[in-house]
């Protein structure tokens, strides 16, 4: 059975969306998103690989509030999905093909470093359904 792609970003709506995909009984694949550098780029005196790394531990972080909000269900998969820092709806879209996902759902895009273009750019990308909020 192919999995529902959630997008997960830490928040009240991000958990009740995450709790209600959940509560369907479909497999999940829940990824937060961590922006990358291209190496040899440097942000602010920091070289590209510490940032990267950086915003891998913060990504996990919020995997681990996601977790809470599954608490053990079956067939539930969290993952951190990086990403070229302009492009996320790219990246989302690529793993969406990758997973064969029936739908991809923002947990809250309000939340997430999507804005109003990407969700649309990502709506015109990606074949499954785009969906913001509970499934």
């Amino acid at each position: 059975m192919a999995p529902v792609l959630v997008v997960y970003a830490p928040s009240a709506r991000g958990d009740a969306s995450l709790r209600e995909a959940v509560r369907l009984g479909e497999p999940l694949t829940v990824v937060a998103l961590a922006p990358e550098e291209r190496p040899r780029r440097a942000c602010c005196g920091i070289q590209s690989g510490y940032w990267n790394g950086v915003q891998r531990e913060l990504a996990e972080s919020e995997l681990a509030r996601a977790r809470l909000a599954v608490e053990g269900a079956d067939d539930v998969t969290l993952s951190v999905l990086p990403f070229d820092s302009s492009r996320p709806e790219r990246a989302i879209a690529r793993l969406a093909g990758a997973l064969g996902a029936r739908r991809v759902v923002i947990a809250d895009a309000r939340a997430s470093v999507l804005g109003r273009r990407a969700l649309r750019r990502l709506r015109g990308l990606c074949s499954a359904p785009v969906v913001d909020g509970a499934p």
